[in-house]
């Protein structure tokens, strides 16, 4: 940590839960990526959705967090925000971009998708 703070950058560490993010802010990290269940991709065991670890990382952390995990659109980031996040990370929705490196099937199947198909979808490419 010493020599990328030394180093001018600032680190933001990836949390699945609200004890990793406050060991992260123990750490010395600048901010943390609080990822509740419904980011796919991370590595955490404790399934906590948005809905419940968003407000109450704003409990408890000192430092500023992102919300990841089903943010794709505005409406989406008010959530967030009002939850208690400073911002959100999105990633699904720029797979669909012209400039991602992605199959087209897959940026049709999310660009298609709807709450009810969504499951088929996301099984699709995962």
């Amino acid at each position: 940590m010493g020599a990328l703070k030394g180093a001018g950058i600032k680190v933001i560490h990836k949390c699945t839960s609200v004890r990793h993010a406050l060991k992260a802010e123990k750490i010395g990290c600048d901010a943390a990526s609080v990822d509740g269940f419904e980011c796919g991709g991370h590595p955490g065991e404790d399934d906590i959705p948005n809905m419940i670890l968003l407000p109450r990382a704003a409990e408890e952390l000192k430092i500023p967090f992102v919300a990841s995990g089903g943010m794709g659109n505005g409406q989406q980031l008010v959530a967030a925000l009002a939850l208690g996040a400073d911002g959100i990370n999105m990633g699904t929705r720029f797979i669909a971009t012209q400039d991602a490196p992605v199959h087209q099937n897959v940026k049709d199947a999310i660009v298609n998708a709807s709450e009810v198909r969504y499951k088929i979808n996301y099984a699709f490419f995962n």
